[in-house]
């Protein structure tokens, strides 16, 4: 640990440590000078003690020679003062560098332990908690403001899109998962057309509890969900009004702080292609009031099995960051970055093994287990846990499609109409593929009103889509929705029969529409029961 006390200037050191050595010198020969000048020995000059006496002039010479001896044994003190000093700096030195590699390796166990629980889930994008706790983590660990985490392209050039990014100081944080697919395609959009809508907010809340301040909503570009954003700060009691700021506006405005556009992409992707550490020191804000003043950037690319899988990024203080403490801390921050990269691999695999191939979308096992999670988090607490909503939908005539304009054509409306779906749900909703043409939708969170809306969004979405068959047809899509809510007691068989009833009542209501379930609803089993028999001499148009 370096001392805190003023140092001395070396001149005035130098001026300390001669200072008795010339004193005793002059003492000795003023002294000698007398003493010869008693004895009239010779034609030596008198000196400053002329007419001194034999025994006064012995004295003076005497009285130098000690101060001479004395500062021969101080300066051999100071030398020996210093050498413990520095000893003591060595020592103190090694000391932090033991506590240093203690705070290694208790980072990577708790990063390991981390790991172990991001590999127990699946979809690393869908899990915003999971990210967040990964690059608070990484914060923590590193002593950084702000953390970044790149997903890399899985095909073709390496190419790096925004996963999650956490920006956090004493008394706020902003955190934000990102999806990457979406990245993608907004940044191709950019550089071709230019026809991508500005990132604007959807479906933000605003709220205060005591003396914290809480933002959530989502960044859409048009109808593409780009993002979900959080925002949490400690409120001064002199800012009453903060909640009845506009949480699109705030939400956007926190947008515009993080540093997740193009050019953080290309830093990223450099540090991928080279695959080693890049740094770089960029000036900061405060540069302007305080020269010198410089953060330092360091872009480590995550590699598993050979393969790129995304680049981790942390901003933080230059300051300090040099010799081995610099070393050690990079190797840190290495060693975290192959954990982190293991585990977005797994994830990806995961992913693949529970999507469907067709339609990107998540499949019926996912699903249930999915859902078997919801009800068990409403559950807690005596069924006042977090609500949620299931809506089912299903695809009009999509029979007439497939006779009509082949089963190639059919896919592709499947597809579209999948990717239409993942564009207009809310951040943190999940779509599934259910069986044939009909999907699923579980939304976390979501009120009755919420989820009316979203099935509204997506029902009128899909309407104004322009769909193509296999030839180039235009083929006209719509869907039917059927909406149940959780309630506390609900089976997920109780909870899939009511939203298929929903179902039943929007297909059989005249199609393209929206049902909440009632009680009042016809039970489709029920109405099978009791219809009258079909006459085999009569032909009737199937019902999708």
């Amino acid at each position: 640990m370096s001392s805190t006390a003023p140092r001395t200037h070396p001149a005035v050191r130098a001026i300390e440590a001669l200072a008795p050595f010339v004193a005793g010198l002059l003492l000795l020969v003023c002294g000698i000078l007398s003493a010869a000048n008693s004895l009239r020995l010779g034609s030596l000059p008198a000196g400053p003690m002329a007419g001194a006496t034999l025994t006064t002039a012995l004295l003076v010479a005497g009285a130098g020679l000690g101060v001479l001896f004395a500062s021969i044994e101080l300066f051999a003190q100071r030398r020996e003062t210093e050498r413990a000093i520095a000893q003591a700096h060595r020592a103190q030195a090694e000391r932090d560098l033991a506590l240093l590699q203690s705070r290694r390796l208790r980072a990577q166990a708790e990063g390991l332990a981390l790991m172990r629980e991001i590999h127990r889930s699946t979809s690393i994008p869908e899990h915003f908690d999971r990210l967040h706790r990964i690059l608070t983590l990484v914060s923590d660990t590193f002593e950084a403001r702000e953390v970044a985490l790149f997903a890399a392209s899985a095909e073709g050039p390496p190419r790096v899109h925004p996963a999650a990014y956490l920006r956090s100081s004493q008394d706020e944080e902003i955190f934000a998962a990102f999806d990457p697919a979406a990245m993608e395609r907004l940044h191709e959009g950019s550089n071709g057309s230019g026809a991508v809508k500005a990132p604007k907010a959807r479906d933000a809340t605003l709220v205060s509890e005591g003396c914290k301040a809480f933002a959530e909503g989502q960044i859409v570009s048009g109808e593409t969900v780009l993002a979900r954003l959080t925002w949490q700060r400690t409120v001064s009691p002199h800012e009453p009004g903060l909640t009845r700021q506009n949480p699109s506006e705030l939400i956007e405005s926190l947008l515009l702080r993080l540093d997740y556009g193009p050019p953080a992409c290309r830093h990223a992707a450099q540090a991928l292609e080279q695959r080693r550490t890049v740094h770089e020191r960029v000036p900061t804000l405060l540069a302007r009031q305080a020269a010198g003043d410089e953060t330092l950037l360091l872009c480590v690319p995550l590699i598993a099995d050979q393969r790129p899988v995304g680049v981790l990024r942390i901003r933080r203080a230059a300051d300090g960051f040099d010799g081995p403490i610099a070393e050690t801390l990079e190797e840190m921050l290495i060693e975290s970055a192959k954990h982190i990269a293991l585990a977005m691999k797994k994830d990806q695999d995961d992913r693949k093994a529970i999507t469907d191939q067709l339609t990107g979308l998540f499949i019926k096992r996912h699903f249930l287990a999915t859902m078997e999670d919801l009800r068990a988090q409403a559950a807690a607490g005596g069924g006042l846990g977090k609500p949620f909503a299931l809506v089912l939908l299903d695809i009009d005539h999509f029979k007439k499609v497939n006779d009509t304009h082949g089963h190639l054509s059919g896919d592709l409306v499947l597809k579209h109409v999948a990717s239409v779906l993942r564009k207009g749900l809310r951040a943190g909703d999940q779509a599934f593929r259910y069986g044939g043409e009909e999907m699923a939708v579980l939304m976390p969170g979501a009120s009755q009103e919420a989820a009316e809306q979203t099935a509204e969004r997506l029902r009128a979405a899909v309407e104004k889509t322009v769909f193509l068959g296999e030839k180039g047809q235009t083929i006209p899509i719509t869907i039917s929705l059927g909406i149940a809510l959780h309630r506390h007691g609900l089976t997920a068989e109780q909870l899939i029969s009511r939203a298929d009833r929903a179902l039943y009542a929007s297909k059989h209501g005249g199609r393209n529409r929206v049902t909440p379930w009632r009680p009042d609803l016809p039970d489709p089993l029920e109405v099978k029961r009791t219809a009258p028999p079909v006459d085999p001499t009569k032909k009737h148009a199937a019902v999708a």
